[in-house]
């Protein structure tokens, strides 16, 4: 009983505590550590223009520096040159040293809820940024860390020899005829993609039994890639059948620039919906080990993920 009558004591004793400590306002961040709003902090980021740049066109990106707190945050000069930045050829994991340098700027402070941008031409901070491939891009300075932004600089791309694509899997391998009569932007921008690597290892993130097998997102969710955006290039005379391949395409008018899927059945209902742009000459097999694959769900988060991981090895251009 003693005990217990301790117990609630310390109970009430904290709970006044907490209380008074309610009640009294907030004067700056060290006081209140657990108030977010007053953590002095930098969401940085980069805008990458597009997603393939041509070798001797200018490569513009913009480092966003953004401070979503109360309170100003003191930007270091060592976070304003060349330093902070990571530049990797991915094709043979090179880190670039930058030849160029960033405009003449000391230390800076950034405003509560304001952001400071730098925009910046790759092509003239890196002189060796001729060389075609994928590339990956960074930021980090101090404690602040940007995502990982890929890019590619496109390699030569021949429209008349360039028709057929062949794509290697963890389920076999599929031989697609390329359709740039029907999709030419569509067709290119695959080609460039492929060429670069930048389809080599990534996952099919979603299978819809029956349906379609969606893949091309380096993230391996789908949800990356959106921010390059392509106009839909629709041939209403294109009868959706198996093995045909399309761009991912959302609610709005645009296509994604990377993602794309396989048909697994017949689809009538695609018909005048999406912009096709390959078919599967060879290897239909595949499309229907793909469409055997155990999902994760027909509902909700992670609905039709494949619970073991499917990707493509390889896509290989060469002429039809």
């Amino acid at each position: 009983m003693r005990a217990a009558i301790a117990t609630l004591a310390l109970v009430t004793a904290a709970a006044g505590i907490v209380a008074a400590v309610a009640q009294e306002p907030v004067k700056d961040a060290e006081r209140a550590p657990f108030n977010i709003g007053l953590i002095a902090r930098i969401t940085p980021s980069i805008l990458v223009a597009k997603l393939v740049y041509a070798r001797e066109e200018p490569k513009p990106i913009r480092l966003q520096l953004k401070n979503p707190s109360r309170v100003p945050v003191d930007l270091p000069k060592s976070c304003l040159t060349t330093a902070p930045f990571r530049l990797e050829r991915l094709a043979d994991h090179t880190v670039l040293r930058p030849k160029g340098k960033m405009p003449k700027s000391g230390a800076r402070k950034i405003a509560p809820m304001t952001q400071y941008d730098i925009d910046l031409d790759l092509g003239k901070l890196y002189g060796s940024m001729k060389n075609p491939g994928r590339y990956r891009v960074m930021w980090r300075c101090e404690q602040w860390e940007s995502p990982a932004y890929d890019f590619v600089i496109a390699p030569t791309y021949d429209r008349e020899k360039d028709r057929v694509a062949v794509v290697a899997t963890d389920l076999g391998t599929m031989e697609l005829v390329l359709m740039p009569e029907q999709a030419p932007a569509h067709v290119r921008m695959f080609v460039e993609l492929a060429r670069a690597g930048y389809y080599d290892g990534v996952l099919f993130y979603k299978i819809i039994p029956g349906v379609q097998a969606d893949t091309g997102d380096p993230g391996g969710d789908g949800a990356g890639g959106w921010e390059y955006q392509m106009q839909p290039e629709i041939d209403e005379k294109i009868f959706p059948g198996k093995g045909l391949v399309g761009a991912v395409r959302r609610e709005t008018s645009m296509t994604s620039a990377n993602s794309f899927f396989f048909l697994l059945q017949v689809m009538p209902t695609y018909t005048g919906k999406h912009t096709f742009f390959a078919y599967v000459r060879k290897g239909l097999e595949v499309l229907d080990a793909l469409s055997a694959v155990d999902i994760a769900g027909t509902e909700g988060l992670g609905a039709f993920r494949p619970v073991k991981l499917v990707r493509i090895l390889k896509v290989e251009i060469k002429e039809g």
